[in-house]
């Protein structure tokens, strides 16, 4: 008699990794992100990451702590992305 295996699968190691690893910074050009835009998406963004933004020259310095495992991958690029779409609004 052959013993019972169980298997487990698990994330391959990027992902894993990923999940673990808090998102970098976002440096963003303040000539184009304005500040409410910014403001407008930490707020949309809330119940992701807690968001501190800071006017650091000419650039936005977006850094992300607390963040929910299954949005960390993809959370500065929808950041940028949904930012971008606010100025349009305000447009």
């Amino acid at each position: 008699m052959g013993s019972a295996r169980t298997s487990r699968r698990s994330a391959p190691a990027s992902r894993r990794s990923a999940s673990r690893a808090a998102p970098p910074a976002l440096r963003l050009d303040a000539d184009v992100y304005t500040e409410e835009a910014l403001e407008r998406t930490r707020r949309a963004f809330a119940h992701l990451a807690a968001i501190d933004l800071r006017r650091e020259g000419k650039r936005w310095a977006v850094r992300f702590s607390s963040v929910d495992p299954a949005a960390a991958g993809r959370l500065p690029g929808e950041f940028a992305n949904y930012a971008l779409s606010c100025l349009m609004v305000e447009s």
